[in-house]
């Protein structure tokens, strides 16, 4: 029998007593910053050090190569090499996740290493900069993206409740945000205060050691104290394999939205999300390569530029809600809106940011590139939720995520491609914007917003409700459902 302290130690956490929705939370909180910490520090120090190994000065395009990469492709292609293996394994580790008991284990396992990562890169330095910045740098990428796809793993399932999990993950992605703030506001009054923000390798260094101090009590007790075991959700068939059933179902799925025609709108909505959603993702890496390289500017320079970015991310879900609540347009019609402008963003940087001193350029387009995210993830997750057929949704959500992972590397190789080949990088900026751009064909090519939602409901009657019908109706859905997103930056 549990004794009255515990009960009354249990109703003194928050989430009415839910260990398993605080350890989330904990969890979200160390995940943003372990992504900001090597993101915004690190990755200027790697790119100075490569530069001066090269012979060049840090002030100075270097055209000079080191381990066979110019230091300006380095970042790109770390970029590159934790997209394809995420694409690659993201049906084995959701085989893992749905068809073992080991859900919990994963997590700590994951968590584990991320933080032994996150150690060893405090000795970062001019001679072990590669082994400790780059090599060391992939591991943790790619054991994070895990840890992240374990974790969403328990998001649906801490309640039942379906308004409470909205509450709760609105919650979350608030703390995640105000947490990140809170870090990069941290670091960079310690840089200013210890004279660190010039040297970019003892901001990686602080920020580290920052880092490691923050995240290591929030992982282990979330992963050794609060998350729970889980069994199998699915059974394996005695002639599958955790190795290839994935893959299977990825298979049967991309079958049956090829076969059937009634799935055309899905189609072309899913190839939207393949091309914008590696577009968007690899900003970051090929624009603080862009502003470390081209722009010369220091840590707490780029550190600014991503609080831009965060900050109007969130705004950025406003402006999508608002913008088919005040406007007669439709849930696409929004989202290429929200495209085209990050795609004019894209081509205007790659204008208009041209060498060093350009500071406040830089933060006006992380600005609008924020805007750009936080609307079409907003509007993204309604027409997902929208168009699917409600007695499938777990396949296409399923697929759906896959879908958001396939090509993330594409574009940092290509910008990659382009740097070695002598190509200037705003070239390499430029070339997100094909993306944005054939993201934007591919929604045209969905069709009538109204029949895609009426062949998922089966409704006959759902076509004749007017467009300011469903305009509420859409504003009303995403009102509800606008916080649980995750900016995927």
């Amino acid at each position: 029998m549990v004794s009255d302290q515990a009960v009354v130690s249990r109703h003194c956490l928050p989430y009415q007593g839910n260990e398993e929705a605080l350890g989330w939370a904990l969890d979200g909180i160390a995940r943003i910053i372990s992504f900001i910490s090597p993101a915004v520090f690190l990755s200027t120090s790697i790119i100075n050090l490569a530069k001066k190994e090269a012979g060049c000065t840090v002030d100075e395009e270097c055209q000079a190569r080191i381990y066979g990469l110019r230091p300006s492709s380095f970042l790109t292609t770390y970029g590159t090499i934790v997209g394809l293996a995420a694409a690659f394994c993201l049906p084995i580790v959701g085989a893992v996740l749905d068809h073992t008991k080991h859900r919990k284990l994963v997590g700590l396992i994951t968590a584990i290493i991320q933080l032994i990562c996150i150690f060893v890169q405090i000795f970062v330095n001019e001679s072990n900069w590669f082994y400790v910045g780059v090599l060391v740098q992939i591991i943790s990428g790619f054991i994070g993206w895990m840890h992240t796809v374990t974790a969403f793993a328990y998001l649906p399932e801490l309640t039942n409740d379906e308004h409470l999990l909205v509450n709760w993950t609105a919650n979350f992605h608030m703390l995640q945000y105000l947490s990140m703030l809170l870090f990069l506001s941290f670091m960079l009054g310690l840089l200013y205060v210890t004279g660190y923000n010039e040297d970019p390798v003892l901001s990686a260094r602080a920020a580290s050691i920052s880092c490691f101090v923050i995240t290591s009590p929030l992982l282990l007790i979330t992963w050794t104290r609060l998350m729970k075991p889980r069994e199998a959700f699915q059974h394996l068939l005695s002639k599958s394999s955790l190795w290839t059933i994935g893959f299977q179902k990825v298979y049967h799925t991309c079958q049956k939205l090829v076969i059937k025609s009634k799935y055309r709108s899905i189609v072309w909505f899913f190839l939207n999300v393949m091309f914008v959603e590696a577009a968007q993702t690899s900003i970051a890496t090929v624009c603080l390569t862009y502003m470390t390289d081209v722009l010369h500017m220091t840590p707490n320079e780029n550190g600014i530029a991503i609080i831009c970015l965060f900050f109007f991310a969130a705004l950025g879900t406003i402006v999508g809600k608002k913008s088919i609540q005040w406007t007669r347009m439709n849930p696409i019609q929004s989202n290429q809106v929200s495209q085209i402008i990050s795609a004019a963003n894209t081509s205007i940087a790659a204008l208009i940011l041209t060498g060093p001193g350009q500071q406040a350029r830089a933060y006006s387009i992380a600005a609008i590139w924020g805007i750009g995210v936080g609307w079409k993830i907003t509007i993204e997750r309604l027409i997902i939720c929208r168009i699917i057929p409600k007695d499938q949704d777990a396949e296409f959500m399923g697929f759906y995520l896959f879908a958001s992972q396939i090509l993330v590397w594409l574009p940092t190789l290509v910008s990659t491609a382009l740097n070695e080949a002598g190509i200037s990088q705003r070239v390499g900026l430029f070339s997100l914007t094909l993306f944005f751009l054939a993201g934007v064909y591919f929604l045209c090519m969905m069709g009538s917003y109204e029949e895609a939602v009426a062949r998922a409901t089966q409704d006959e009657g759902s076509n004749e409700i007017d467009m300011e019908d469903r305009a509420d109706v859409d504003a009303q859905r995403i009102e509800e459902n606008e916080n649980s997103s995750e900016l995927d930056t």
